[in-house]
């Protein structure tokens, strides 16, 4: 089973304004490694609820490359891949607008949500991130965008595990969940959804 999960940290109440991008790697089943990138928000300023959120501010950002300029890098991660976020229509709205700001091809790519998976199947008073994260006794650091990718990779093969499913698309399937894609630029992202 070969999936990434990913995280996105915005700068304000702009979806575009991706400030930080976490990865998290699995293949054939096991969490591989992690990356964390800053990105110069497009709009670029910081609400100060964004910062209080996740601890990023300008300092941190000023001299990086915006999204577009390093999608370049990027693109290994999203490009006919299997990609699975908490809260992903959250995640991949923001990747949406942050390739529409940058004028940018949409990749093909697959998604599921871990928040959506542990909501149908998991008996929990919340399901937050951190939440979750607890439930599985998942070490996180919330609102860190490495951390974060991390956890969700982690909660997916939880989940895959505790239902004994070998594959994301199978264990969104068993229960009722299609498979996220984004859409030609343009056009709307299909929300994760149940059949």
């Amino acid at each position: 089973m070969d999936f990434i999960a990913i995280d996105f940290e915005t700068a304000n109440n702009y979806r575009s304004s991706i400030c930080s991008m976490g990865v998290a790697i699995v293949e054939k089943g096991k969490l591989v490694g992690t990356e964390h990138f800053y990105i110069k928000p497009a709009p670029n300023y910081y609400e100060s609820f964004n910062t209080e959120l996740h601890g990023i501010c300008d300092v941190d950002t000023k001299n990086k490359k915006t999204f577009k300029q390093q999608w370049k890098e990027f693109k290994q991660y999203f490009d006919k891949q299997i990609l699975i976020a908490h809260n992903a229509s959250f995640d991949f709205s923001a990747l949406r607008y942050a390739l529409d700001e940058g004028k940018l091809p949409y990749p093909d790519l697959d998604y599921h949500c871990t928040y959506r998976l542990s909501q149908v199947s998991l008996d929990l008073p919340s399901y937050r991130l951190n939440d979750v994260s607890s439930y599985f006794k998942i070490k996180l650091k919330h609102h860190n965008a490495e951390s974060d990718a991390k956890a969700s990779a982690l909660i997916a093969l939880k989940l895959c595990e505790k239902f004994k499913a070998d594959s994301l698309e199978e264990l969104s399937s068993s229960f009722g969940f299609r498979t996220g894609k984004i859409f030609g630029r343009f056009k709307t992202y299909n929300p994760y959804s149940k059949i």
